[in-house]
Formats: C-alpha cells, structure tokens, sequence
C-alpha cells in the first residue's frame, strides 16, 4: 500500500448550523504526502502552516458522508490514527475542514441529530434537505480548487 495520500482542505469558511454546512470555503488540495510518518502535533503544526492560522480546530469528514453524519474532530493521536486509516480505506483521500473561529461545531450536530430524532409528523427539517444543501454548497465552491504538491517538513 502507498504510504502518501491526498487531502481536501476546506479553510477560511465558516461552519454554519442548521443544517450544519461549510460555508464560503477556500480549496487546497495536498497530495503525495506520507502523513503516517507525522505525529499528531507534526500533523497539526504542518495544518497551521498551510492555513497560515495558529488557533484552528481541525475536522474531516468519513468519505461519502454528510457533514452532520461524517465530520469528525482531530484533537489527539487516537482522532489521528482513525483520520489516518479513514484516509486510506477510501483510496488515499479524505477531506478536512478547518474552523477559524473556535464554534461549537460538534454541540451543533448533536442538536441536529436530536432534533431530528425527537420531531413527529412532517418538518422542514428532513435528510433530503440536509443532502441538497451539502451537495449544493460542495459544488458551489469547487472552481476555487489549488493544487500544491508539498512534502513533509
């Protein structure tokens, strides 16, 4: 198995409740890196670099997933480990989304996902929904793609 893969990296936009989207990102991709040769803090580090931002919250979500039912929070070596092997049982590529501004992201989709859980009858609110307004906002940004080949420091 390759030990490089590709990530999407969605940045400078805003996370954005109800239902939860990415709003208004900045692309770039980065392939042919071997991240399983960073530690979680050298991954990080390298992640603010690209950003040019030192307080992020870093997130990626599981391939072919929503948001509110794939993102998933980096925030030690074992969130590392899952991302890394995510990465990898989808062909090498995973995308992650970055959060400038510190919000309650994953309270949002808990929320979310309670809501939906607890509502009777008809509502707004329903997956079909949620996956128009994903698939929508995913493809509204893409010509802003950037592809940076890059190696590890």
């Amino acid at each position: 198995m390759d030990s490089k893969f590709t990530i999407e990296v969605n940045h400078t936009g805003s996370f954005v409740p109800k239902p939860i989207v990415y709003f208004n990102p900045v692309k770039m991709v980065v392939s042919n890196v071997d991240f399983r040769s960073m530690s979680f803090m050298e991954f990080i580090s390298y992640v603010k670099k690209l950003v040019k931002d030192g307080t992020i919250n870093v997130y990626y979500c599981l391939p072919q997933r929503s948001l509110r039912d794939g993102l998933r929070v980096l925030e030690d070596e074992n969130d590392y480990v899952c991302f890394l092997d995510a990465g990898y049982e989808n062909g090498g590529m995973i995308n992650l989304y970055i959060d400038h501004s510190q919000y309650p992201v994953m309270e949002w989709i808990e929320e979310e996902i309670a809501k939906d859980g607890s509502v009777d009858g008809n509502t707004d609110d329903d997956d079909d929904v949620d996956s128009e307004l994903s698939d929508d906002e995913f493809v509204e940004h893409e010509p802003d793609d950037e592809v940076i080949q890059l190696q590890p420091f």
